[in-house]
């Protein structure tokens, strides 16, 4: 009963009191609140801005997914199948995850710098000068740089994800697969992923989660620029939240709960139909 009313008074009360201010024209801090009905979610839904800013998102979730469950894997792999040496590059990939990522922005800005930048610094020193660029303000690449950003900082967590699992599966099923031969690819697709598929369930739920709620990123490196090319919707909310329209971004938020939602259940509808 106290872990029920707990969950009501921090999170089923807060997202229904949420829907109610997406009702209302309010500022957020005056205590004057003019009812609009559904005005606010039409608007949202017609907005060409914040439809800009799904496809962003999506392909930032879809992007980072791929991204860190390669990497995630591989470093697992690497870990269990060289002991020691494996370890060691497991270690070093967690390292990021201890960081917040504003800190990890801020690096990285000084990383895409133009003028004195780390990476444009290596391409000169490497004679690729025509690659240089502004990495975080050029339209080809800002969107880019966040996800390399995003990935270098997350990967080393889906990566312990994965090497937990890979240790759980019995010493006598690897001494099987030995025996019959079989190559690394072999044995990843057709015995350790099937046997995988709860880890691998886990981390694409806080993957989603983490990218569908990315904010410190976008608003360090880019602050959604050039022009909305970068935008996602934690950082369109952000923008309607702190220009005293609380009330729309009240809809925004509810928007993104429904989505989040959705995408868990399908997958979760997924894993049972597996089952």
């Amino acid at each position: 009963m106290p872990t029920v009313i707990l969950y009501i008074l921090f999170f089923i009360y807060p997202v229904l009191n949420g829907l109610s201010f997406g009702l209302y024209d309010w500022s957020g801090i005056s205590a004057v609140k003019t009812y609009v009905g559904l005005k606010n979610y039409i608007n949202i839904a017609l907005d060409s801005a914040f439809h800009t800013t799904l496809i962003n998102t999506f392909t930032i979730t879809a992007a980072n997914s791929a991204v860190q469950f390669i990497a995630g894997f591989g470093l697992a792999w690497l870990a269990l199948k060289y002991k020691r040496m494996g370890s060691i590059f497991l270690s070093i990939a967690l390292m990021p995850i201890i960081l917040s990522f504003i800190s990890v922005g801020v690096m990285w800005t000084w990383i895409y710098n133009p003028s004195f930048g780390l990476l444009n610094g290596l391409l000169d020193f490497f004679g690729l000068h025509a690659l240089t660029r502004a990495w975080t303000s050029d339209r080809s690449t800002a969107l880019l740089s966040i996800l390399v950003t995003a990935n270098w900082h997350g990967a080393g967590l889906y990566a312990v994800i994965y090497s937990a699992a890979l240790r759980t599966i019995s010493p006598s099923i690897y001494d099987s697969m030995k025996v019959d031969g079989l190559s690394d690819f072999q044995k990843i697709r057709r015995v350790v992923l099937p046997m995988m598929k709860y880890a691998l369930a886990l981390s694409l739920v806080l993957c989603i989660s983490a990218s569908f709620k990315i904010f410190d990123l976008v608003l360090v490196l880019t602050g959604g620029g050039p022009g909305r090319l970068t935008d996602v919707i934690s950082y369109y909310l952000y923008r309607y939240a702190f220009t005293f329209q609380a009330g729309y971004a009240s809809a925004v938020a509810f928007y993104l709960l429904i989505i989040g939602l959705a995408l868990v259940l399908i997958q979760l509808k997924l894993l049972r139909t597996e089952k």
